[in-house]
Formats: structure tokens, sequence, C-alpha cells
């Protein structure tokens, strides 16, 4: 599952974005973007081609500085 800190909302499991569905896909694009409109520290937003999905990871500034 997501992480409940990193994406801001309500947990949701990787598997309600599947491979070759358009509308999980833009939903989980847009709420990359309103993590990275909400966040204070670096949104960093991975996809993973091979299951079609998007994890937002939030990055402490302190440890973005220590590396």
């Amino acid at each position: 599952m997501a992480c409940r800190t990193c994406t801001g909302h309500h947990p949701k499991p990787l598997r309600t974005f599947p491979a070759g569905n358009p509308r999980a896909s833009l939903l989980a694009a847009h709420a990359a973007t309103e993590a990275r409109n909400e966040a204070a520290e670096p949104v960093h937003v991975h996809y993973d081609a091979t299951t079609d999905t998007f994890v937002v990871v939030r990055t402490h500034p302190a440890a973005a500085l220590a590396a």
C-alpha cells in the first residue's frame, strides 16, 4: 500500500493502478500533482512501467541535505 504520510491521503493499494488502465494512471498522476502542490518538502514521483503505478515519496529536507 502507498504510505499514508507520503501521499497525504488515505492509503491506496497499488493494485488499484493496474497496468493498461488509463483512468487509474490519470488518477495516480493527479494524486502526485496534488502531493507536489501540498508539500513543503521535496516530492519525488516514481513510475513503474511494468505495473503502471505511481508512488509519491516525500523527502525530509535534512535527509536531502545529508545525501
